[in-house]
C-alpha cells in the first residue's frame, strides 16, 4: 500500500487517479490516504477517492465528505453527496439540504437520492 500511496503523491504522475482505485482495494486501512486525497489538486482524484471511501464504509471520512460539498467542481460534488447517501450518517443531512437549495441539476439529485437514504419517510424531493 506504501508504494501506491507514494505514486499518488507524485504531483508529475498524470494517471494518480488510478492509484485511488487501487488504494480502494485495501478497504477500511486505505480510509486515511483516501480522506487525504479529497484535499488533492486533481478532481478526478477527489471524485474517486470520495466514490472510494463511501464504497469500503469509511464513516471516519463523513466529516470530510461534508466539506466537499462545496467543492468547485461539480462533479466532485456529486461524488460527495453520493458518497454521503451510501454511508447514511444523518450528520450529513443539513448540509445536504443546502445542496438542494443552492445546486445545479445533478449534484441537486445526488443530494435528494442521499437523504431519501437517510431518512425515506421524512423527505419529499422538490420537483
Amino acid at each position: 500500500m506504501q508504494n501506491i500511496v507514494a505514486a499518488l503523491a507524485k504531483k508529475d504522475n498524470l494517471e494518480r487517479w488510478k492509484n485511488v482505485i487501487d488504494l480502494e482495494k485495501f478497504g477500511q486501512p486505505a480510509s486515511e490516504f483516501l480522506i487525504q486525497a479529497l484535499a488533492d489538486e486533481d478532481r478526478w482524484v477527489r471524485y474517486l477517492a470520495a466514490d472510494a471511501l463511501a464504497n469500503i464504509g469509511a464513516t471516519n471520512s463523513v466529516d470530510s465528505l461534508i466539506s466537499l460539498l462545496r467543492d468547485p467542481d461539480q462533479d466532485v460534488r456529486f461524488a460527495a453527496a453520493s458518497a454521503l447517501g451510501k454511508l447514511g450518517d444523518v450528520k450529513a443531512k443539513k448540509n445536504l439540504e443546502e445542496v438542494i437549495r443552492r445546486d445545479n441539476g445533478y449534484v441537486k439529485i445526488a443530494a435528494e437520492e442521499a437523504l431519501m437514504k437517510l431518512s425515506p419517510q421524512g423527505f419529499v424531493p422538490s420537483l
